[in-house]
């Protein structure tokens, strides 16, 4: 695995530690089973963006998200403020990375889409008349005034 992508783990370990003191075994072991399969996932890629789009649609993503409603729901409480504010930046910077992959993918979808003979077509057709019905728009203004 990448050094890249072990930080991609790290970081969401990381996340839940700084955050809080577990001193709980039993939740411990359940952090411990939950990375060490997110290990093994993230072993499977070569490249960052592939790994947090593949996590984004992923049970694992989930679970990650479930992992820190139980560790609050078990009244394990926040180390402090400043730790929340760095599970928040950690936080936007994940959905940073998501978005990009999925902008990405969306855009490669896109472009498949429109190399394709006849729905290529049909959205060929369509921005056109998006265009052209922005003029209209405007001139149907005009005459009302």
């Amino acid at each position: 695995m990448s050094d890249i992508l072990k930080y991609n783990v790290q970081s969401r370990k990381d996340a839940i530690f700084n955050t809080y003191d577990i001193k709980d075994e039993k939740m411990l072991k359940k952090i411990d089973d939950y990375f060490e399969r997110l290990e093994e996932f993230a072993s499977k890629f070569t490249d960052s963006m592939e790994f947090e789009t593949a996590f984004a649609q992923d049970k694992l993503s989930k679970e990650y998200s479930d992992l820190f409603v139980k560790i609050t729901g078990s009244g394990i409480t926040p180390k402090s403020l400043a730790k929340d504010a760095t599970t928040t930046l950690a936080s936007e910077i994940k959905e940073d990375i998501t978005h990009r992959a999925r902008r990405k993918a969306y855009q490669e979808t896109y472009d498949k889409a429109r190399d394709m003979p006849i729905i290529g077509d049909v959205m060929h057709v369509k921005q056109h008349i998006d265009f052209f019905s922005r003029f209209k728009k405007k001139k149907d203004n005009t005459e009302e005034e």
